[in-house]
Formats: C-alpha cells, sequence, structure tokens
C-alpha cells in the first residue's frame, strides 16, 4: 500500500512550511491554513488508503470541498478587509455555494463528487484572484510584490484554480489519455503541476510573511 505520493508529499511539505513560518503570526486568517494544510493531507492520505482497498473516496472529497471553500473564501475576505469590502459578499457567495452543493449532490443521489460545484467554486476564486490584483494596482501604498506574502498566495491559488477550471471543463477529454509509461492519466499529471505551483507559492507567501514579522519588530 503506497501512501506517500507525489502530492501528499508536497501537501505535507508545504504544511510543515507554515507550521514553521506561521506558528507565531497574529493574523488569524493566516494561521488558520497551519491546520487547514495538515486536514488537506490527511484527507488525501486517507482517499489513498480507502482506493487501495476498494472503497469509494467521494464521500471524503465531498465532504473536504466543503473545508476548501470556507478556507479559500475567508482568507480571500481577510485580504480584501483593508479595502472596506463588505462581508455580505461572502455571506452571499457562501449561501451561493451551500445551494449549488446541496442541489447537485441530491441530483446525484449522493454518488457522484459534485463536479460541477467545484468548477464553479474554482471560477469564483479566479475571478477573486484578479479582483485582489485590480485592488493592488488602485492601491495608492507601494509595497514590492516579490515580498509580499498576499501576492504570493493569490499568485498560487490563481494557478491553481484557473488550471483546475480548465481540466474541470475538459475532463471527459482528458481522461481518456494515459501516460502509458507512468501508468498515470494526463489530468493526474496536470494536477501535480498545479500542485507544485500552488504549494511552492504559499511556502513563499509563508517565509514573506514570517520575515514581515520579523522585521517590524
Amino acid at each position: 500500500m503506497r501512501l506517500i505520493t507525489f502530492n501528499t508529499s508536497i501537501e505535507f511539505i508545504c504544511f510543515l512550511a507554515a507550521l514553521t513560518f506561521l506558528i507565531k503570526v497574529k493574523d488569524g486568517a493566516w494561521k488558520l491554513l497551519i491546520p487547514y494544510l495538515l486536514l488537506a493531507f490527511s484527507i488525501e492520505t486517507a482517499g489513498l488508503y480507502l482506493r487501495t482497498h476498494g472503497i469509494s473516496n467521494l464521500e471524503l472529497y465531498n465532504g473536504f470541498l466543503i473545508l476548501e471553500n470556507l478556507m479559500i473564501s475567508y482568507f480571500f475576505f481577510n485580504l480584501f478587509k483593508p479595502y472596506a469590502v463588505k462581508v455580505k459578499w461572502l455571506i452571499g457567495w457562501l449561501g451561493v455555494f451551500f445551494t449549488l452543493y446541496i442541489i447537485e449532490i441530491v441530483y446525484s443521489d449522493f454518488k457522484d463528487f459534485v463536479s460541477i460545484t467545484a468548477s464553479i467554486m474554482s471560477v469564483v476564486f479566479v475571478l477573486a484572484s484578479l479582483y485582489f490584483y485590480y485592488l493592488k494596482l488602485k492601491d495608492e501604498s507601494y509595497e514590492p510584490l516579490i515580498s509580499s506574502a498576499s501576492f504570493w498566495w493569490v499568485s498560487g491559488s490563481l494557478f491553481f484554480y484557473f488550471g483546475s477550471t480548465v481540466c474541470n471543463l475538459f475532463f471527459d477529454y482528458l481522461k481518456e489519455y494515459e501516460v502509458v509509461q507512468y501508468n498515470r492519466s494526463v489530468r493526474y499529471v496536470i494536477f501535480n503541476i498545479l500542485n507544485v505551483i500552488l504549494y511552492s507559492s504559499w511556502i513563499i507567501s509563508f517565509i514573506c510573511k514570517y520575515r514581515q514579522k520579523r522585521f517590524s519588530h
């Protein structure tokens, strides 16, 4: 039984980076990333365990999608707060998400992954990332992007959720093609690349956040 894979390895490395650099950060949204990443690693590992034993892991990933949406949505809202974005937008989006989620999971009779809801969530996060860039461009206060924790976090999220959206749109096409020599689908390889981009960018953002805290004293 192989539970150590490329994805679980990079998720665990990102968790260790968050634990190292964010443990003393006072910002609650950033600190929440520590248990979130540990949970993501645990879910991925549990999903592999279930799959290797011939047990469906759809319920596991359907459940995690709720936590993922709550965490990423709250984090974006935290980034938007300095720009006077009101909480009603967060509440409204969560209402839409849960409505779509319930409709899709009931329609599929709890037997399929909520792919439409996941795709819409990815699109919303892509739009949120672009809106963050727009706010940054309008912001008169200067902050070097190379050392901006929020910039690196959003950039990783943008690439990941944009790539996820494209993969979901072309899911039926991609799943027909296998990388025979590695026994992996094209979609699997693409998501590995997206995970590298996401977690590498997040690790850089954790380092920037740590340095920001360190030099603020």
